[in-house]
């Protein structure tokens, strides 16, 4: 009961982490389109990604909140974060001959995403309590 309870407020722990994270990243590139394009072509990306990308962030964090749609949020999440750090933190960290910080943080949320993708929202979701209760049966089993 315990282990069942922790594991509850782990997963709840890392969402909201993710979401604030990702709000907080995500807000000024919704809000702010010229200036998210120009970063997004310093970085070499075309510059109308940098707006797509932090409404797509706003809308999976809230999503990820809620506790609806989560998998597909998640991995959402995942395909940003994957292209971040293939078009921008592992030619940085190879550039460099280290790994940096912007290397380091993206990796745990790429991994954080993907745990959530995998387990779901857990705990104070809007999701079915039955689709939950029976993915961690499964998990358990």
């Amino acid at each position: 009961m315990l282990e069942k309870r922790f594991a509850d407020y782990s997963i709840l722990s890392l969402r909201f982490m993710i979401v604030l994270i990702f709000l907080y990243h995500g807000i000024p590139k919704s809000l702010n389109w010229s200036l998210a394009a120009e970063k997004f072509v310093d970085m070499g990306f075309p510059g109308f990604l940098g707006p797509i990308t932090g409404i797509v962030e706003v809308i999976a964090s809230i999503f990820i909140l809620l506790g609806i749609y989560s998998k597909s949020s998640n991995l959402l999440l995942a395909f940003i974060m994957a292209g971040a750090l293939i078009g921008v933190h592992i030619p940085d960290s190879i550039q460099q001959a280290k790994l940096t910080a912007g290397l380091e943080r993206d990796l745990m949320l790429l991994v954080g995403v993907i745990v959530l993708a995998a387990f779901g929202p857990g705990l104070l979701s809007l999701s079915s309590p039955s689709s939950s209760s029976s993915k961690q049966s499964t998990v358990e089993n």
